[in-house]
């Protein structure tokens, strides 16, 4: 039986205004599980009109009582976390096992912003105001409404780095879910309205890119957080024109990976294999450029070949799957393109490259001359790894920064000091160093160059869905020459 879900706007479940449906497939067998309202401009009036209404309850509500409502979201999340993971994983095709974890995980996040949220202070008194008789303030204010758009890949990991911390610092939020898996936002929204949040608070919709181009350009909007392409990305630039909006963008990465000849080599296979293979390789921080030394290059090759070839393809609800489907054919198909057009350009696949069946696709090895090749330079959130060979450790620098992209990034050696000038060097918002792929809600994210800008997690992003406003108190009576420069 097809489950269909609603959206969850003011409180309430609700059908799009003009009663306009679309399918979401499980990418396992490739059939429609699922229909999903596509929100209107209607709706999206109404989501946003309800959390503008909403704004101005919440964000003078008791800092205690705001807490409350952060944790017993992620409470919901913890004691919930088996169901929304095992609807996540039959919409989007991960791993079971990832998305149970991640939803379980996200409590953190939550309860990290409530304990914040009560320690933290939106006054600041500026000391060394130069001017006599005046006492100047610097307070903190929420912004408002916070668009929140989210991929498909790790949903609850990726609202709950937005959702917390604008909750905490007094925002609403309008979040919109990927209309490739909506899925679990939609059964995020009934654990909300277990909670009793305030109506308005958090509102949820479905919909395509017209849904989220009317949400990021609407008038009421004064922040969007965005997750996702780098395209995309552009184009909610653009909406932004619109409304003059804040923007904090996660966009793509082709994460470089360097491995020297002298770091520990099964450290080194552990961890580039989490990098890539990890997760389907459908993740933003991806280990998907190998940049290997020379030295250890043929005998590292191929262990990481043997270790490709043993992973176990399966369906993602089963416990013994290492690898399951990747979300869409089209995903699959894009990935093929490219792969076919790397070996026109000198590129040999190692292992793998080929779909296995329907939207499988096997772990992948492609060595590459140079950063030039497709596979080496275009982010294909898919199990391929493209492999570099290098020299010199400026070599290496060089063929990590030869990018666009500039999101994660990973550096082995057991030489500390080489490790963190590499590290130092690199041009990416994170780089790991003898491990790969962590999170930490204490913890910032973000990137450089093409993978956009700002940051989430961490003890900042409170400070980040805040505005500044400067108070200016007179002490004395103001009598001088209105007209004197003061």
């Amino acid at each position: 039986m097809v489950e269909a879900y609603k959206m969850y706007i003011d409180g309430n479940f609700v059908d799009s205004a003009n009663k306009v449906t679309f399918e979401s497939y499980n990418p396992e067998n490739n059939t429609a599980w699922s229909t999903f309202p596509e929100a209107s401009i209607d709706d999206v009036d109404k989501a946003v009109g309800s959390a503008k209404k909403a704004f101005k309850t919440w964000s003078v509500l008791d800092v205690k009582v705001r807490a409350e409502y952060l944790r017993a979201i992620g409470d919901q999340l913890f004691d919930n976390a088996e169901h929304i993971g095992r609807i996540e994983t039959i919409d989007s095709g991960k791993l079971f096992k990832e998305t149970k974890f991640q939803a379980q995980y996200m409590k953190e996040y939550f309860h990290y912003y409530a304990s914040l949220l009560e320690e933290m202070s939106n006054e600041k008194i500026i000391q060394d105001i130069d001017k006599p008789d005046m006492e100047v303030v610097e307070v903190s204010e929420p912004i408002g409404v916070i668009a929140c758009i989210i991929p498909w890949n790790s949903q609850m990991f990726l609202t709950a780095t937005k959702v917390a911390p604008a909750l905490a610092a007094g925002n609403t939020v309008v979040i919109k879910s990927s209309e490739l898996a909506p899925a679990p936002l939609a059964e995020f929204a009934k654990l909300i309205d277990k909670t009793n949040l305030p109506a308005g608070v958090i509102n949820i919709l479905s919909g395509g890119i017209d849904t989220g181009k009317i949400l990021t350009s609407h008038s009421d909007i004064g922040k969007v957080l965005f997750t996702g392409g780098t395209e995309t990305g552009r184009h909610i630039i653009k909406n932004t024109s619109e409304n003059f909006a804040q923007l904090t963008l996660e966009l793509g990465g082709k994460s470089p990976v360097i491995v020297f000849d002298d770091a520990d080599i099964d450290n080194a296979l552990n961890n580039i294999t989490t990098a890539i293979f990890s997760g389907n390789g459908c993740s933003c921080i991806a280990g998907s450029v190998l940049i290997l030394q020379n030295g250890i290059y043929d005998s590292f090759l191929n262990s990481l070949k043997e270790r490709a070839e043993n992973i176990k393809l399966g369906s993602p609800l089963e416990e013994g799957s290492q690898m399951g489907p990747l979300n869409n054919i089209k995903q699959v198909e894009f990935i093929e393109q490219n792969i076919e057009s790397s070996i026109q350009q000198g590129a040999n696949i190692i292992t793998g490259g080929k779909r296995v069946e329907g939207c499988y696709f096997p772990p992948t090895i492609i060595e590459c001359p140079d950063r030039t090749v497709n596979t080496a330079n275009t982010e294909l959130f898919g199990p391929v790894l493209s492999v570099i060979k290098f020299k010199t450790e400026e070599d290496a620098i060089q063929i990590a920064n030869d990018n666009d992209y500039g999101l994660s990034s990973g550096v082995f050696s057991e030489d500390e000091e080489k490790c963190k000038r590499v590290s130092k060097s690199i041009e990416a918002g994170i780089c790991f160093t003898n491990c790969y792929r962590f999170i930490s809600y204490a913890a910032s994210f973000g990137g450089r160059k093409n993978s956009g800008y700002g940051r989430e997690s961490g003890s900042d992003a409170i400070r980040d869905m805040q505005l500044k406003k400067t108070i200016w108190v007179s002490k004395a009576k103001v009598t001088e020459d209105p007209f004197k420069i003061r």
